[in-house]
């Protein structure tokens, strides 16, 4: 049912050459991403209110510094943001993400920060 909601994406055909963890990128993580987009968005606008900064005063190289801080240090911030993402995972994805969690949350981590970016530089 879960695998329902979740839009369909453009994708590069995943089943040449790609790794188990690409496989994973491509089917779980990109199109859960993009459905909850808005809602990571805003957690990461209330992360900026709570924390007092002034994300589009930023320069580029400051912004993507202030996103690599914010995802080291404000555990709550961080924490949230991957069980928005974990939180939609089916049963069969969720033990693959155990197998492989190291590799899945930098992923998860860095999809999310270049989400971030991107959405930002068009504000």
């Amino acid at each position: 049912m879960i695998l329902k909601l979740r839009p369909e994406i453009n994708r590069i055909n995943t089943e040449l050459d790609s790794t188990v963890v690409e496989k994973f990128q491509n089917n779980t993580l990109r199109p859960i991403l993009k459905i909850q987009h808005d809602l990571l968005i805003l957690v990461f606008h209330s992360c900026l209110i709570k924390n007092k900064i002034l994300f589009e005063k930023l320069s580029e190289s400051e912004k993507e510094s202030t996103l690599n801080q914010l995802f080291q240090k404000d555990l709550a911030f961080r924490n949230q943001s991957l069980g928005i993402i974990i939180g939609l995972f089916t049963l069969d994805e969720y033990h693959s993400y155990e197998e492989n969690s190291g590799d899945y949350t930098k992923r998860i981590t860095t999809m999310l920060k270049q989400r971030i970016l991107s959405t930002y530089d068009l504000v």
